[in-house]
């Protein structure tokens, strides 16, 4: 059975649920054959090296497929934008930690490529397999798909409730992200602000009370910024994810 009868076959549901589970499974497989293969390992250091692949393996994906738009559509709202970086900077009103100069880089380049992999393929390949089902919908699905995914992080050690909250706050932050991209904001744009929120978390010098305070807070108003931004969405999205006019003016493609 080829691949395009496949699809066809396929409800968008159960393509985007394989699409998630495919990243889950290799996160999973690349986390045991890493351990397996070079025990020596930090957990910090082997989490860099399999979100690398992944992340290089979904450009690849994109770049090579019908998805390869995804590279370069969409665009940048600056009013569209406001809230979001807002909320993405807050753990910086802090300052800086220093956590030294190899563990700064490795975060920072861990983030970058978290972001990639994270928005390329839920922002990019699974929410455009939703889109012919409502903005919200779609949205909502994909955003729980995310949040699931987190699961992944037991295979890291992650404590078990963490974990559980990961998968909550991130569904929450994802809500927020695919309204952004429904409204027409670029993947990379996405990308930026999903390292900085990552980076910010580790890196920005506040207390771990405050820390949670920021991350639940933040993964809240972006849940409602999501809902609030999509509420004038069309009912359906027909082929394809489409920027939703803003009231101050579309984002530029």
């Amino acid at each position: 059975m080829s691949r395009t009868t496949l699809d066809a076959r396929l409800s968008p549901a159960w393509r985007a649920v394989l699409l998630a589970s495919a990243t889950s499974a290799a996160t999973v497989i690349a986390a045991v054959v890493l351990s397996s293969a070079a025990p020596q390992l930090d957990t910090l250091t082997a989490r860099l090296i399999v979100v690398i692949a992944l992340a290089v393996a979904a450009v690849i994906v994109v770049a090579t497929s019908r998805h390869r738009d995804l590279l370069w559509s969409g665009g940048v709202s600056v009013p569209l934008l406001i809230a979001p970086t807002l909320i993405v900077l807050a753990p910086f009103a802090g300052g800086l930690k220093d956590l030294g100069a190899q563990t700064t880089l490795i975060l920072v380049v861990g983030y970058i490529a978290t972001g990639v992999f994270e928005e390329f393929w839920f922002r990019g390949v699974i929410l455009r397999t939703l889109r012919i089902w409502t903005p919200l919908r779609a949205a909502l699905f994909s955003s729980a798909l995310f949040g699931l995914a987190h699961l992944s992080n037991l295979v890291f050690g992650a404590n078990l409730w963490v974990t559980i909250a990961q998968v909550v706050g991130a569904a929450c932050y994802g809500v927020g992200f695919a309204a952004l991209r429904l409204r027409g904001t670029s993947i990379w744009a996405l990308v930026v602000l999903h390292a900085i929120t990552d980076i910010a978390l580790q890196l920005g010098d506040v207390s771990s009370a405050w820390r949670w305070g920021i991350m639940i807070g933040g993964d809240t108003a972006l849940l409602i910024f999501g809902l609030i931004i999509l509420r004038k969405a069309p009912k359906s999205a027909p082929q394809e994810v489409l920027p939703v006019p803003l009231a101050t003016g579309s984002a530029r493609q």
